[in-house]
């Protein structure tokens, strides 16, 4: 039996449609940025819109409300968050050197027997690692200062600041025009298996970025208030980073922990009880993640691993940018919803269940009517 597997035309053009998709983004990522964080925050608000306009509201008045609020919100934060952080970040510069130094004095000082056979390479490294950590605050400035007076830093900033609010509008306001253009435009023979995938998508996305925008918030003002309240160095830098990579399980907390214990250690020891309780923040900070904020927020219907959304952030990253950052999430939705399918169809097919399938044609054969001889 021949169970080569042969593109048929139509799968042919689906597979021509993605790969000009994947080029598209490829050669447009740097230009992208607004139109994907446009297109992220059209889609988490559009349903506010919706409803909106279903009780009478204009969908053009409706976006513009919206817009406005998410502008002041944003402005408000702004102005309330980014000073102390910005100084917060360049006291860590500044401190990092010292932090070092006590941390070589230490190991050295309890544990030489585990550093002693890398004594040499340490003695031949020493002078250039302690003035490299001695800059490492001129270097931060001095690349932060080149990456400012990048022209196309400075186009996507000011695109992101500018665009990205007229974007979100237009695509808040044309939602369901536009989603109706593209329907219309299905092939009709694939069409109600590309709405069924869009469906199962949207359940995916729709669930975990408004389920976990919500969860990632709390987590930061927490982290931010439980340290600052403890009076712990850089806590709302450590807390306010910590909130937001708790979108994979344990990743917040855990390095939260490790770079608030060890800033812990350094500023409170040898008052151990301060230590314990910024170690208990961390902790009492995952289990309320995992057992009440994410089971009742974000449900347990969003079918999307920890790991692959870590793989999918890094390598959509690496490959986009920072707009491949914000695109990471619905391009692991859309990939994964395909291999179900994918999988869903090839255990229908006769290559997974060969045994059944050459039994149903050896049964096709054996029933057919014999022809019987004629003697002549």
């Amino acid at each position: 039996m021949d169970n080569t597997i042969r593109l048929s035309p139509h799968g042919t053009f689906w597979l021509v449609i993605v790969a000009l998709g994947a080029i598209g983004l490829m050669v447009f990522a740097d230009v992208l940025m607004p139109f994907a964080a446009g297109f992220v925050l059209a889609y988490l608000f559009h349903p506010l819109v919706d409803r909106l306009n279903r009780i009478g509201v204009h969908r053009g008045a409706a976006a513009f409300a919206i817009i406005a609020v998410l502008s002041l919100v944003f402005v408000a934060i702004f102005a309330l968050l980014i000073p102390p952080l910005v100084d917060q970040l360049r006291q860590f510069a500044q401190d990092l050197p010292v932090y070092y130094q006590r941390a070589r004095a230490y190991l050295w000082e309890n544990y030489p027997q585990y550093l002693r056979s890398l004594q040499s390479t340490v003695q031949q490294q020493e002078g250039g690692a302690a003035g490299q950590a001695q800059d490492l605050a001129g270097l931060v400035a001095g690349y932060l200062k080149g990456l400012a007076e990048s022209s196309l830093a400075f186009f996507n900033t000011l695109a992101l600041l500018f665009l990205t609010p007229i974007i979100t509008f237009f695509l808040l306001r044309d939602w369901d025009q536009m989603f109706a253009s593209i329907d219309s435009l299905l092939p009709k023979r694939d069409a109600p298996t590309i709405r069924k995938l869009a469906g199962e998508v949207d359940d995916t996305i729709s669930g975990y970025l408004r389920g976990m925008f919500i969860v990632l918030s709390i987590l930061s003002i927490f982290y931010m208030v439980s340290l600052g309240l403890i009076g712990l160095n850089y806590g709302l830098l450590i807390g306010l980073f910590a909130g937001l990579i708790s979108f994979v399980p344990y990743l917040g907390s855990t390095t939260g922990l490790l770079v608030a214990g060890g800033v812990a250690l350094a500023q409170f020891a040898p008052d151990y009880s301060m230590v314990a309780l910024v170690v208990g923040v961390f902790i009492f900070g995952q289990i309320i993640e995992g057992n009440v904020l994410t089971p009742n927020i974000v449900g347990n219907q969003v079918r999307l691993h920890p790991v692959w959304l870590l793989f999918a952030l890094v390598a959509a990253g690496y490959l986009l940018g920072f707009t491949g950052l914000l695109i990471s999430v619905p391009l692991a939705a859309v990939i994964g919803v395909l291999v179900r399918f994918a999988l869903r169809k090839y255990q229908e097919s006769e290559i997974y269940d060969e045994e059944n399938s050459e039994a149903a044609e050896e049964a096709v054969e054996g029933a057919k009517p014999r022809q019987s001889a004629t003697i002549g």
